[in-house]
């Protein structure tokens, strides 16, 4: 046995509170014994100071690699990054490392395939133990023999096919009163519906959190003909403009001032610019409020109208500065296209090398989360990722199809059939969709929600039972939330609802 000793206050003081002493002095808490080491190194000697499973590419690739988490003041052994939906851990070699034990002994309870048994535990064991009734204990003995730690091993196993993005928690709630038309935004720490009745009066609803009930507010003093689909913010003020492209401005939705410029169509706010197109005789301008210098013709096939919401992503491998994009849209020989356009503060260019198959208006476009699994480790990234969903095509039909891209809107390709939007949300197009971090824990309704059915998911994609994979005790965490306000179907109709629902992988109960 190999002992190593040196300065292992900082494991000393973790383990002090959770060791049990066959001899206590309490008096003498630094005296040596016939070994001539301190009481502070005995109890450092039952640390465990690292822990992994043998290789055995008949469980599973590189399963030697896997990291497991060691909470010496917990007790626990664990590994944080569960392995894949179905791997059989019930014969599996453990490595055990200390700083100098005597002894270490794993204690089996529990199991369906070994009787209850201690086993002493060497480097060169072959003893395989089974992990997957989570009965598994290593006690690990100090050299002197006088101190004891126990450690709960557990080896952690999607319930759920993880990197199969499925949706859940899908609810739904109706627009306060009979809206015929709807835009909903984020503006500064709040968001804000503008809901628009027969006769012409826009009622407001402001929350700020979108799980909460809509109640409306204020009246807003809308300028006659104002578009409700073209109003946007950039955090301080609301842009719109009219039925003619005349374009206003309001500090609070209630009341609307004209800024003197006139445009065809805004794409949305870069910072604190508003960015839009322009028509001045028979060609089309990329413009700016206020005008920033960099005014340039729209190249033929950028879109001039109908396009997504403009949104913001941050500098990333992908870009040195942060990038506005949209995706879809109309250009100006009335053709559509589904690619993807990104503004970096001075010019726009279309960044799609493999734009959306399906050319369409009205899209709804939102940053999200996929996952990533590396096979050496099998450790799982979570990574950004676009969603593009919803539109109207050249023949008027609208969509609910389901888009991804990994790369800011260079490569779409269609979301696989469980990512794709269950049979009972209707398509549509210019649906207004917001991501917002909600707190979750059980499940229930409330608050307005009225929850649906989880869509039909194969037997061996079953969701994992009371809510996720945790092993301590978490009881409610922040999830995104997708939330889909309104939208319109072919005849242009609007569907007064609010969607909302989240990718099964993040309502995953954390581990710690």
């Amino acid at each position: 046995m190999l002992k190593r000793f040196g300065s292992y206050l900082s494991i000393a003081a973790a383990l002090s509170t959770g060791l049990t002493a066959c001899n206590d002095d309490s008096n003498n808490s630094l005296t040596t014994d016939d070994t001539g080491y301190t009481s502070e190194t005995m109890y450092s000697s039952t640390a465990i100071t690292s822990f992994n499973l043998k290789a055995n590419s008949k469980v599973l690739a590189n399963l030697d690699s896997i990291f497991f988490t060691i909470d010496l003041e917990g007790g626990r052994i664990f590994n944080a990054d569960s392995l894949p939906y179905g791997t059989d851990i019930s014969k599996l070699i453990p490595n055990i490392g200390t700083s100098g034990s005597s002894k270490i002994e794993i204690l089996i309870r529990n199991s369906s395939v070994m009787k209850d048994t201690t086993i002493t535990y060497s480097s060169s064991m072959r003893d395989s133990i089974d992990f997957a009734a989570g009965g598994v204990i290593a006690r690990v003995t100090s050299l002197n023999e006088q101190y004891t730690q126990q450690y709960s091993i557990k080896v952690n196993v999607h319930k759920v096919k993880s990197d199969s993005l499925v949706w859940d928690r899908i609810a739904w709630q109706q627009l306060p009163g009979n809206p015929e038309s709807q835009r909903t935004l984020i503006h500064g720490e709040n968001i804000y519906s503008f809901l628009l009745e027969a006769g012409g009066n826009c009622r407001i609803a402001v929350m700020d959190n979108p799980s909460e009930p809509m109640a409306v507010s204020a009246t807003a003093n809308m300028p006659a003909g104002l578009d409700l689909r073209s109003i946007v913010s950039n955090g301080n003020e609301f842009f719109a403009l009219d039925n003619n492209g005349v374009m206003y401005s309001s500090t609070d939705g209630v009341s609307w001032n004209g800024t003197g410029e006139t445009w065809s169509h805004i794409y949305g706010a870069y910072e604190s610019q508003i960015l839009g197109v322009k028509k001045v005789g028979d060609d089309y301008y990329h413009v700016t409020y206020p005008d920033n210098g960099t005014s340039a013709k729209v190249p033929a096939d950028c879109p001039i109208d109908g396009t997504s919401d403009l949104i913001v992503m941050e500098a990333s491998k992908w870009a040195d500065d942060p990038q506005a994009i949209f995706t879809g849209g109309k250009i100006a020989n009335g053709n559509l296209t589904g690619a993807t356009w990104a503004y970096d503060g001075s010019q726009w260019a279309k960044i799609s090398m493999t734009p959306i198959d399906r050319a369409k208006e009205g899209m709804s476009l939102f940053p999200y989360f996929t996952f990533r699994k590396a096979t050496n480790s099998w450790s799982v990234t979570k990574q950004m990722t676009l969603f593009a969903t919803g539109g109207r095509l050249a023949n008027g039909t609208t969509s609910k199809y389901v888009y991804i891209s990994n790369d800011m809107g260079i490569t779409w390709e269609r979301a696989g059939d469980l990512m794709q939007l269950p049979s009972y949300i209707p398509s549509f197009f210019n649906a207004d969709a917001i991501v917002w971090a909600s707190e979750l824990g059980s499940r229930g309704t409330g608050m307005g929600w009225n929850e649906m059915t989880t869509p039909a998911i194969p037997a061996w994609l079953m969701l994992p039972e009371e809510g996720g994979r945790a092993i301590s005790p978490v009881t409610t965490w922040d999830c995104p939330y997708i939330y889909l306000y309104g939208g319109e179907n072919t005849s242009g109709t609007l569907n007064p609802q609010v969607w909302r629902g989240v990718i099964n992988r993040l309502t995953f109960k954390p581990l710690i």
